[in-house]
């Protein structure tokens, strides 16, 4: 079984402040535009990639799509420099308070598991690092860093997995919908959990739906 963790909402509590604060001050130097914090949260972030939210503020800003994808390189390596210098500096989001017990059982059980999340890989890295989870996660996994499109890093993820696994034992975990749409797109199972911005009947498309990560294991592994 490949199991594919969601970040933001799922693994991790609380609001990313130095995460956002990293991101538009990479596209004010990048492109330049009078980018803030409040033009990320006016994008409905949760669910999307970096790149994603980048280009939806960007094009509010009136930038071009050319423009967007001449710099976007640029500002995915700039974004995670920021972020090692400002992370600091804001509340960090802390883990889940089941999520060590749910990873843990899950490789006990056999499990692969894996981050799947719109984060920039560096930056959704050293969120985990640093809230406790680093040593449970390897190479593997898709991020925003590799995709625009959510649904394209659930085959990305697949890709770098050490081992072989059919639809069937792919499950995603995540508290958004775009997280059930990705799943869907890619003909794997997905478990939500209501502990980031959705609740349960925004979430009732998943295949199962559970309160937190504890409940969502025998779901999981179901």
């Amino acid at each position: 079984m490949l199991v594919l963790f969601d970040i933001d909402g799922t693994l991790l509590h609380g609001r990313p402040e130095g995460h956002t604060r990293a991101m538009v001050d990479a596209m004010a130097l990048v492109w330049p535009v009078p980018v803030v914090p409040d033009d990320v949260w006016a994008v409905d972030p949760p669910g999307r990639t970096d790149r994603e939210i980048a280009r939806l503020v960007l094009r509010g800003h009136g930038m071009p799509d050319a423009e967007i994808d001449g710099g976007m390189a640029d500002w995915m390596a700039l974004a995670a420099r920021l972020h090692d210098e400002v992370a600091h500096a804001h509340p960090a989001p802390v883990a889940a308070p089941d999520a060590l017990e749910v990873t843990a059982a899950l490789r006990a059980g056999g499990a692969e598991i894996a981050l799947l999340t719109g984060n920039l890989e560096p930056i959704g890295r050293a969120k985990v690092a640093a809230a406790g989870l680093g040593d449970r996660f390897g190479d593997g996994g898709g991020f925003g860093s590799d995709a625009e499109r959510r649904a394209d890093l659930v085959a990305i993820a697949r890709s770098r997995a050490t081992g072989r696994h059919s639809d069937g034992d792919v499950v995603i975990v995540g508290d958004t919908p775009r997280d059930i749409a990705a799943a869907r797109v890619a003909g794997v199972r997905v478990v939500a959990v209501t502990t980031g911005a959705f609740d349960a009947a925004q979430l009732a498309g998943a295949d199962a739906v559970a309160d937190g990560l504890a409940a969502a294991l025998p779901l999981i592994t179901a």
